[in-house]
């Protein structure tokens, strides 16, 4: 969380290093390529769970030195991703150095991204309700409900002993009209993320259908983000995002 901010507070206030977007791409597709690591993402840790795959130990700092590169230049990304795999990563890599079993392994790797979900956010009931729940929506692991809590809860302890700010929000007093217009809101914002997941796959799928090489593909989706962030003319919607969070709950949007 502390490089997270230093870099998005030097990127916000030296805005030449935004030109290096293209650059750090390339350069996480090296370290993806040379180190071997199947560019999998958080599909690859929840598909750990479900069945006998793998999460090699070593993406665990592959994946936060990615992180870094991609908010240090301005890449549109969240945390919550990279959160899940740095801690299902390090749950896999726990359960097999004390020889768990599948199923007990899945759990660990259930823990992990708990653990690292709450420490980022700030929110242990939540984080481990969502690692049980994001593996299959609408099935639920039971048997990992009180091993996730406890970590989630050990994690947010040691955040805030380190000095670990999370995101506060001030929320108004609970009113039924608050609450209809909330539910309603909260549909809507469901049918515009099915929109943006299937534009996501769609455009996944034409990258590489014309941009074969993983490194111009990459180039090509930096520039790409560089000239969309220079024709809006500011950089609101590079990085976490957070800004537009804050800026919507202030209601100075």
């Amino acid at each position: 969380a502390r490089a997270l901010k230093f870099v998005t507070t030097y990127r916000t206030e030296h805005f030449w290093v935004f030109f290096l977007l293209p650059a750090a791409g390339l350069v996480i597709v090296f370290l993806y390529q040379k180190l071997g690591q199947d560019d999998g993402g958080t599909n690859q840790v929840l598909s750990t769970i479900r069945s006998q795959d793998d999460v090699p130990f070593h993406s665990a700092p592959l994946i936060f030195i990615s992180t870094i590169l991609t908010h240090f230049a301005g890449g549109s990304a969240g945390r919550e991703g990279a959160a899940l795999q740095l801690g299902g990563s390090i749950g896999n890599g726990l359960g097999k150095l004390f020889r768990f079993d599948e199923k007990d392994k899945h759990i660990m790797i259930m823990c992990g991204m708990s653990a690292a979900f709450s420490a980022l956010f700030g929110t242990p009931m939540a984080a481990a309700v969502f690692s049980m729940e994001v593996v299959s929506v609408g099935v639920m692991y039971y048997a990992a409900l009180v091993p996730c809590v406890i970590s989630s809860l050990v994690a947010h302890a040691v955040a805030e002993f380190f000095g670990v700010s999370q995101e506060m929000f001030l929320i108004p007093a609970f009113k039924i009209t608050s609450a209809v217009k909330i539910s309603v809101l909260a549909i809507l914002c469901a049918g515009v993320s099915i929109i943006f997941c299937v534009m996501l796959h769609q455009s996944e799928h034409l990258y590489k259908k014309f941009f074969k090489n993983p490194y111009v593909r990459i180039f090509a989706g930096g520039c790409f983000v560089l000239i969309l962030t220079l024709l809006v003319g500011n950089q609101n919607y590079n990085g976490t995002g957070i800004n537009i969070i804050e800026q919507c709950i202030d209601g100075t949007v």
